[in-house]
């Protein structure tokens, strides 16, 4: 069978690969049967060498690495709005872990010491004795490293006010601080995404074989004779069929008048559109008027009044 489609010499050469593993397979099986290793291994060397080339395998999968160098391109600009998120992160931790610090060591000096009390307070201490260990507690709790309960109730015998304060700040963090952060990065890297120039060329490029791919197989259906072109009877037959129509319509292409749209595609005026006509026309008159459009056609018409205001002033 002759081999079809857009990925036909690739499929040639996974064939190729696969029957050369076979012939691996099968000499070494045969030499093994005759019990000669040496014969074995010195084949098995040879029949490898051409496997290497599945490596270029690999370009099959190009067109993903794009997707993969606009993530890390995201990341390596997004360094600069991550250094600001760490600045502001870290100055709220500074504010609450001041106010918690001065609470629990107000509490600890004032306190009466017991058994009891003296080892509640030695693990308050150890999570809330420095300006340090609060930060450090205090960013556990905002990401999950601690469960912010176990410290409210080391807090506990502080005061309700510390307490309070603790949950005001897991709050304050999981509520506000982490999804502003998350959308700033996000509509940063939608913005990024919009202006990356090859991303851009890329997907025009993809879009455009895909538009010419999908315009030669309507073509095709349209052409009842299989000549490689279409009359105009053809062409207001196919548009009366319900899957042509929503075809155009997916397009974005609208053949409201049909003879009118026919000879706009015939842009040689010889009564059949080819599939370079069709594939042109339909391309250009895809979608709304632009504005370069609006511009070439004013161009247009004032060359043609030039031309004629020329011409009428060479009038006797």
């Amino acid at each position: 069978l002759a081999p079809q489609g857009p990925h036909k010499y690739w499929n040639i050469f996974d064939l190729l690969i696969v029957l050369i593993s076979w012939a691996e397979i099968a000499v070494a099986l045969s030499v093994l049967h005759n019990g000669n290793e040496s014969a074995s291994g010195t084949v098995g060397q040879v029949l490898r060498i051409p496997r290497i080339a599945k490596v270029l395998r690999l370009c099959r999968t190009a067109r993903f690495l794009s997707s993969l160098r606009l993530m890390i391109s995201l990341i390596m600009k997004s360094m600069k709005a991550l250094f600001w998120v760490m600045v502001v992160i870290l100055g709220i931790l500074f504010v609450f872990s001041l106010l918690l610090t001065q609470s629990v060591t107000e509490h600890i000096r004032s306190a009466s010491f017991d058994l009891d009390a003296a080892r509640l307070e030695g693990g308050m201490i150890d999570c809330f004795g420095s300006l340090f260990l609060t930060m450090y507690s205090l960013s556990q709790a905002m990401t999950g490293g601690r469960n912010w309960g176990e410290y409210a109730r080391m807090l506990t015998p502080v005061g309700w006010d510390a307490v309070v304060l603790l949950m005001l700040f897991i709050y304050f963090t999981a509520f506000s601080v982490v999804n502003i952060v998350t959308g700033v990065f996000v509509d940063g890297a939608i913005e990024m995404a919009k202006t990356d120039r090859l991303t851009l060329v890329e997907k025009k490029a993809r879009q455009a074989v895909e538009m010419a791919g999908l315009l030669v197989e309507l073509l095709i259906e349209m052409d009842g004779d299989q000549n490689g072109s279409i009359s105009l009877e053809e062409f207001l037959l196919a548009l009366e069929r319900p899957e042509v129509q929503d075809f155009l319509v997916a397009l974005d292409i609208k053949a409201d008048q049909a003879s009118m749209l026919f000879h706009m595609l015939d842009s040689n005026d010889d009564g059949d559109v080819d599939i370079v006509e069709f594939v042109d026309g339909m391309t250009t008159l895809k979608g709304e008027a632009k504005s370069m459009d609006i511009q070439v056609l004013l161009i247009q018409v004032r060359k043609l009044m030039s031309m004629f205001g020329g011409q009428h002033n060479t009038l006797p």
